[in-house]
């Protein structure tokens, strides 16, 4: 079939494997899952996920996809005007830009006084007093929920894990410091 007739995912599959015929040792990738499907974006990163784990072909990835860093990159560097603004690994990201984990608590009977916890600030307070959301910034997840536990009947627990795109955000927003230069892979 002719190369121009193929799909895009297709494509980008064919270009993987003629990239990889002679076994190198590093793999530069421009935006590798552009353009793709849901279907074709998972293949993708899971086929790229497996070389790097690997180990025997470094991935070199540029790309505005998060979900494919997220996925794929135990190393980020992240570069702003020709600036090496993040040299390290995505809790590295998280740490460095206070990005926190939230526990939301569901209870049965609002409370009258939703009660601080120390080391989790709460965040929001749902109209209706049932919702409750705290940061975790020097706590886990274990003693807000029994910090909770002990107070009020609680309906439903959950973690949410911060966004990488609202952490990226900050750090674009963040007054340039000292950086280093580097380069990003997976391997």
């Amino acid at each position: 079939m002719p190369v121009r007739q193929l799909s895009l995912g297709q494509r980008m599959r064919g270009e993987l494997t003629a990239a990889l015929l002679h076994g190198p040792q590093v793999l530069f990738l421009d935006e590798p899952t552009i353009g793709l499907d849901v279907v074709s974006r998972q293949a993708v990163r899971g086929f790229l996920d497996e070389l790097g784990r690997a180990g025997d072909t470094t991935l070199m990835l540029t790309t505005h996809d998060l979900a494919d860093i997220e996925r794929l990159c135990p190393r980020l560097v992240v570069i702003d005007h020709g600036r090496v603004v993040h040299d390290g690994s995505i809790a590295d990201l998280h740490e460095r830009y206070g990005s926190r984990r939230l526990v939301v608590a569901e209870l049965d009977t609002p409370l009258p006084h939703p009660p601080a916890l120390p080391g989790a600030p709460l965040r929001e307070v749902a109209a209706d007093g049932r919702r409750l959301v705290y940061a975790l910034e020097s706590v886990g997840v274990a003693q807000v929920v029994s910090g909770l536990a002990g107070l009020a009947s609680l309906r439903d627990i959950s973690v949410v894990e911060p966004d990488i795109e609202e952490v990226v955000a900050r750090l674009y927003r963040t007054p340039p410091e000292a950086t280093t230069p580097a380069v990003a892979g997976t391997g």
